[in-house]
């Protein structure tokens, strides 16, 4: 993910930390934990749509809301990334802090469910799936609703990115706890990876080390009888 400016974080993180609180409180009160796919997709949608219609004002026929009316939290975050980005006065600059707070949100909302004691733990295997498949399709969307230009492009691309760091970098880490904990299913494989124990700041970890695999041994012949 691209690293943005702190002093361009606070009002990115206000709205995230908004939005994330009314997404938990809607999987608290529907009680429907597998539907926090859907949840997600619709927020991405409002928010790609958004930023769709005002990143460059009159090129799209896209129409959020009533005019006048207030601006949902989802758009207040939408709107939070384009101010964040208009000191670069670059084209497609704000891209970066969307992938910021995508980022953040999809960290942000398991663990406010984690802390309000709704969900056990921030991170499962069908937490990962239901997250990324939102991203992934979302990622898809932006061509089908707004066509072969820069910004779909863009969004595309952003959606595409959140997705590939969050498997390097939360899903990977946790493969590595399953494995340690449950064993590997990589057994048939020609190459594979083994992971090595180390230690960082106290914290044990594990580094992969990647090998071909290794045939067992074969069974020493039987000794020739007398």
């Amino acid at each position: 993910m691209p690293y943005i400016p702190p002093k361009n974080r606070p009002g990115i993180d206000q709205c995230v930390n908004a939005l994330a609180d009314e997404m938990a409180a809607e999987v608290t009160r529907t009680k429907a934990t597998a539907e926090i796919s859907e949840l997600y997709r619709r927020t991405f949608d409002t928010l790609s749509s958004y930023i769709t219609a005002h990143a460059q004002p009159r090129t799209t026929t896209v129409t959020i809301g009533v005019v006048g009316a207030p601006l949902s939290v989802t758009e207040r975050l939408g709107q939070a990334v384009l101010d964040a980005a208009k000191g670069y006065n670059q084209k497609g600059g704000f891209l970066g802090e969307l992938n910021y707070a995508i980022t953040t949100l999809i960290q942000a909302v398991p663990h406010k469910l984690v802390k309000n004691h709704v969900w056990d733990e921030a991170m499962r295997y069908w937490l990962y799936a239901q997250t990324v498949g939102a991203l992934t399709r979302t990622a898809y969307d932006q061509h089908a609703k707004h066509g072969n230009n820069w910004i779909s492009n863009g969004l595309a691309g952003v959606f595409e990115d959140v997705k590939d760091e969050y498997k390097r970098r939360v899903n990977t880490a946790y493969e590595a706890a399953q494995i340690t904990k449950s064993g590997d299913c990589f057994s048939m494989a020609p190459y594979r990876t083994q992971l090595v124990e180390t230690e960082v700041a106290g914290v044990k970890g594990y580094m992969e080390v990647m090998l071909p695999r290794q045939e067992p041994a074969p069974a020493p012949a039987p000794a020739p009888k007398a």
